[in-house]
Protein backbone atom coordinates (compact mmCIF):
# COMPACT_ATOMS: atom_id res chain seq x y z
CA UNK A 1 0.00 0.00 0.00
CA UNK A 2 1.47 3.61 -1.19
CA UNK A 3 2.07 6.25 1.91
CA UNK A 4 -0.21 8.09 -0.23
CA UNK A 5 -3.02 5.46 1.40
CA UNK A 6 -1.73 5.41 4.76
CA UNK A 7 -1.93 8.62 7.25
CA UNK A 8 -2.70 9.07 10.70
CA UNK A 9 -5.48 11.38 10.21
CA UNK A 10 -5.21 15.32 10.74
CA UNK A 11 -4.36 18.87 9.35
CA UNK A 12 -1.32 16.80 7.05
CA UNK A 13 -3.92 14.24 5.83
CA UNK A 14 -6.32 14.82 2.76
CA UNK A 15 -9.53 14.91 3.57
CA UNK A 16 -11.45 11.69 3.35
CA UNK A 17 -12.50 8.27 5.20
CA UNK A 18 -9.84 6.59 6.86
CA UNK A 19 -10.10 3.29 8.85
CA UNK A 20 -8.14 1.71 11.55
CA UNK A 21 -6.34 -1.70 10.99
CA UNK A 22 -5.82 -2.96 14.31
CA UNK A 23 -3.10 -5.57 13.03
CA UNK A 24 -1.04 -3.37 11.44
CA UNK A 25 -1.82 -0.27 13.81
CA UNK A 26 -1.90 2.18 10.67
CA UNK A 27 -5.10 4.44 9.61
CA UNK A 28 -5.93 3.50 5.92
CA UNK A 29 -7.56 6.08 3.55
CA UNK A 30 -11.11 4.39 1.77
CA UNK A 31 -11.99 5.12 -1.63
CA UNK A 32 -15.44 4.14 -0.93
CA UNK A 33 -17.87 4.17 2.22
CA UNK A 34 -16.45 1.63 4.82
CA UNK A 35 -20.09 0.61 6.07
CA UNK A 36 -21.05 -2.58 3.77
CA UNK A 37 -20.49 -5.18 7.03
CA UNK A 38 -22.37 -5.90 9.74
CA UNK A 39 -21.03 -4.61 13.39
CA UNK A 40 -20.29 -1.77 15.92
CA UNK A 41 -18.59 1.33 14.45
CA UNK A 42 -17.16 4.10 16.38
CA UNK A 43 -16.64 7.23 13.66
CA UNK A 44 -14.62 10.35 15.04
CA UNK A 45 -15.75 13.70 12.50
CA UNK A 46 -13.04 15.80 12.30
CA UNK A 47 -12.31 19.13 10.93
CA UNK A 48 -8.71 20.12 9.94
CA UNK A 49 -9.42 24.04 10.65
CA UNK A 50 -10.85 22.83 14.01
CA UNK A 51 -8.83 23.87 17.13
CA UNK A 52 -11.05 21.53 19.38
CA UNK A 53 -10.81 19.08 16.92
CA UNK A 54 -6.68 19.18 17.46
CA UNK A 55 -7.25 19.21 20.88
CA UNK A 56 -9.58 15.82 20.95
CA UNK A 57 -7.10 13.90 18.55
CA UNK A 58 -5.16 13.40 21.57
CA UNK A 59 -7.74 11.94 23.57
CA UNK A 60 -8.92 9.80 20.54
CA UNK A 61 -6.06 8.52 19.36
CA UNK A 62 -5.03 7.38 23.14
CA UNK A 63 -8.65 5.94 23.16
CA UNK A 64 -7.52 4.09 19.88
CA UNK A 65 -4.42 2.74 21.20
CA UNK A 66 -5.79 1.33 24.25
CA UNK A 67 -9.27 -0.66 23.32
CA UNK A 68 -9.12 -4.27 23.62
CA UNK A 69 -10.48 -7.05 21.65
CA UNK A 70 -13.44 -7.33 20.43
CA UNK A 71 -12.84 -4.20 19.15
CA UNK A 72 -15.20 -1.79 17.11
CA UNK A 73 -14.28 -0.69 13.47
CA UNK A 74 -13.05 2.78 14.34
CA UNK A 75 -13.09 5.67 11.50
CA UNK A 76 -11.97 8.91 10.98
CA UNK A 77 -14.30 11.01 8.69
CA UNK A 78 -11.64 13.96 7.46
CA UNK A 79 -12.39 17.16 6.19
CA UNK A 80 -11.34 20.84 6.02
CA UNK A 81 -14.54 22.36 7.40
CA UNK A 82 -17.54 19.94 7.42
CA UNK A 83 -19.43 19.06 3.84
CA UNK A 84 -19.12 22.73 2.87
CA UNK A 85 -15.33 22.74 2.00
CA UNK A 86 -14.52 19.03 1.81
CA UNK A 87 -12.41 17.42 -1.13
CA UNK A 88 -13.65 13.96 -0.36
CA UNK A 89 -16.71 12.90 -1.87
CA UNK A 90 -17.23 10.03 0.36
CA UNK A 91 -16.16 12.34 3.52
CA UNK A 92 -18.38 14.68 2.33
CA UNK A 93 -21.20 12.57 2.25
CA UNK A 94 -20.81 11.22 5.34
CA UNK A 95 -20.71 14.69 7.24
CA UNK A 96 -23.95 15.42 5.40
CA UNK A 97 -25.94 11.37 5.94
CA UNK A 98 -25.31 11.94 9.59
CA UNK A 99 -25.95 15.49 9.76
CA UNK A 100 -22.44 16.40 11.35
CA UNK A 101 -22.63 20.06 12.34
CA UNK A 102 -20.45 20.38 15.26
CA UNK A 103 -16.56 18.93 15.84
CA UNK A 104 -15.66 17.10 17.10
CA UNK A 105 -18.49 14.42 17.23
CA UNK A 106 -18.37 11.10 17.88
CA UNK A 107 -20.68 8.42 16.42
CA UNK A 108 -21.35 5.02 17.91
CA UNK A 109 -23.83 2.46 15.80
CA UNK A 110 -24.50 -0.63 15.40
CA UNK A 111 -25.18 -2.33 11.63
CA UNK A 112 -27.44 -5.41 11.52
CA UNK A 113 -28.53 -6.87 8.09
CA UNK A 114 -27.42 -3.73 6.31
CA UNK A 115 -29.00 -0.88 8.35
CA UNK A 116 -27.97 1.10 11.31
CA UNK A 117 -30.31 -0.99 14.28
CA UNK A 118 -28.87 1.56 17.03
CA UNK A 119 -26.94 4.32 17.51
CA UNK A 120 -26.01 7.45 19.62
CA UNK A 121 -23.83 10.44 18.98
CA UNK A 122 -22.04 13.20 21.23
CA UNK A 123 -20.84 16.51 20.28
CA UNK A 124 -18.06 18.07 21.22
CA UNK A 125 -14.84 17.45 23.36
CA UNK A 126 -14.52 13.99 25.76
CA UNK A 127 -11.77 13.18 27.21
CA UNK A 128 -10.27 9.67 26.76
CA UNK A 129 -12.22 8.57 30.40
CA UNK A 130 -15.45 9.59 28.90
CA UNK A 131 -14.79 7.90 25.37
CA UNK A 132 -14.32 4.57 27.58
CA UNK A 133 -17.36 5.22 29.00
CA UNK A 134 -19.63 5.49 26.37
CA UNK A 135 -17.98 3.14 24.23
CA UNK A 136 -18.59 0.24 27.02
CA UNK A 137 -22.25 1.83 27.76
CA UNK A 138 -23.27 2.03 24.15
CA UNK A 139 -21.72 -1.68 23.69
CA UNK A 140 -23.64 -2.60 26.53
CA UNK A 141 -26.96 -1.02 25.45
CA UNK A 142 -26.64 -2.50 22.07
CA UNK A 143 -26.15 -5.92 23.59
CA UNK A 144 -28.86 -5.84 26.38
CA UNK A 145 -31.35 -4.06 23.39
CA UNK A 146 -30.47 -6.78 20.54
CA UNK A 147 -32.98 -9.41 21.13
CA UNK A 148 -36.04 -7.02 21.46
CA UNK A 149 -34.96 -5.20 18.08
CA UNK A 150 -37.63 -5.24 15.00
CA UNK A 151 -36.36 -4.92 11.46
CA UNK A 152 -37.26 -1.64 10.67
Amino acid sequence: MSAEKECKPGPSCPDGVYVYDFEKKTWRLEEKLPFKENGYYVIYFDNTSCPACRKFDQEWFSFVESLDPPRPTLIVVLCNWFAKLCTSEYAKKLFEIFDIHISPTVFFMIRENGKITRMFKHEGLLNKEKLFFLHKAFKEFAEEDAPQQQSR
